[in-house]
């Protein structure tokens, strides 16, 4: 790959490769020939002809995910000039869909959400004085990555040719890694964006410690000009408070201001952050009837963590934002429902969605976030704003008696 040499290795899962040694030890090398044969064909066969197109799909999507049809010709062309040609898509994409208005509108909510985390920390009873002088650091030092690059990526060196699919993802890989290869050496740019304008998603990035919203996810249901600002708090606004939560779950409070892997909290906080978050982690662990399996909350504690807090601290943002209108949550809205009503509805409106079985239960087994339905009852069902909003009582199955919160 002409990868320079490197002066050091960072090994961050050395029982990966002892795992590995002990497999490489342990097969005949036919077995690992065969191996890299497959894996090869299964990664390109999307790229290859009709047979391999449908067999792999018939495994990954039908048998894994439960998909009954494949996405038509198309739509699988346009995801893969989105995926090697993310910004070039990118520019044509926001100069039709996302205004610099817009754009502006986001980085005020962003800023109100932040204040509001801000504002959480000093009224944090549970944390001392210095582990909250550090979290204000790392916030101050955020990089918000919001709908597109200021800098857009030169594609000019790629040859992309009508006649040749294969040939154009061998090609668009290689520059790529010639691109990621270029960084040996050089100071990590945390201005680089790791997602297409056009991808409809958000992130945290510990290491970098940035916040990424890409302009596809700021389209309605998600974000809405047209919308008044409860509306907009409660759909992308939840989930911009659920990406700067991250910086401080119980993941993501192990990187520092700079991104560096460093435990800066003082131990009593550690313990104090544990004793709240195990409230989240035994709420979550739970019966998914829908997967047919229970719950592991300590898999998905990051990101239950993350929503609920999340959710707490962009109301607050939109109730300062509020403020400075003269108006407060309980004021109607023009469709006749109050500020907080929209918001909450708002809220679970993105959420809305079906799973088949097999990939429900593929997602609670493998990945850290909860199915949808939880994502939105756990949390607003621990939440006092959501009974006031509609009127719930204690004993119902919405207000929870053991209300968690971490942030």
């Amino acid at each position: 790959m002409h990868a320079p040499a490197p002066t050091q290795y960072l090994v961050t899962s050395p029982a990966f490769f002892r795992g590995l040694e002990q497999l490489i030890a342990s097969h005949p090398i036919e077995h690992w020939r065969a191996y890299l044969r497959f894996s090869t064909v299964s990664f390109m066969a999307p790229f290859l002809g009709q047979p391999f197109v449908e067999e792999r799909f018939d495994f990954v999507g039908r048998t894994l995910s439960g998909t009954q049809q494949i996405q038509p010709r198309w739509r699988r062309c346009s995801i893969n000039a989105d995926a090697d040609l993310g910004e070039a898509v990118g520019q044509a994409y926001v100069a039709k869909y996302f205004s610099p208005e817009s754009k502006e509108r986001m980085l005020q909510m962003v800023n109100a959400i932040k204040n509001a985390l801000n504002a959480d920390i000093d009224a944090a009873s549970w944390m001392s004085s210095q582990t909250k002088q550090l979290a204000h650091v790392k916030l101050a030092a955020e990089v918000d990555k919001i709908a597109y690059p200021d800098q857009w990526r030169n594609y000019s060196s790629l040859e992309i040719s009508r006649s040749d699919f294969l040939g154009n993802v061998e090609r668009s890989a290689a520059f790529e890694i010639n691109h990621r290869i270029a960084k040996f050496g050089k100071a990590a740019d945390r201005h680089e964006w790791g997602m297409s304008p056009p991808t409809v998603n958000a992130y945290e990035d510990a290491q970098t410690n940035t916040i990424n919203f890409p302009a596809g996810i700021l389209q309605p249901p998600f974000f809405d000009a047209a919308q008044v600002d409860a509306v907009n708090y409660g759909a992308i606004g939840a989930v911009i408070g659920h990406e700067i939560t991250h910086g401080y779950d119980d993941q993501g409070r192990k990187f520092d201001a700079d991104g560096n892997l460093r435990d800066w909290w003082a131990p009593t906080d550690s313990a104090n952050y544990d004793d709240r978050d195990k409230c989240i982690t035994d709420e979550y662990t739970q019966d998914v009837p829908e997967a047919g399996i229970k719950q592991n909350g300590k898999l998905s504690a990051g990101e239950d963590t993350a929503d609920n807090g999340g959710v707490h601290l962009t109301l607050a943002g939109l109730e300062n934002t509020l403020k400075s209108q003269g108006k407060d949550l309980d004021t109607p809205a023009p469709d006749g429902l109050t500020q907080l009503q929209n918001f909450f509805l708002a809220y679970a409106n993105v959420w809305c969605g079906e799973n088949r079985p097999e990939a429900a239960r593929t997602a609670v087994m493998t990945q850290g976030h909860s199915l949808n339905r939880y994502r939105v009852n756990n949390v607003v069902g621990n939440m006092s704003e959501f009974a006031h909003a509609f009127g719930c009582h204690a004993g119902q199955a919405m207000v929870h008696a053991n209300a968690c919160r971490v942030w």
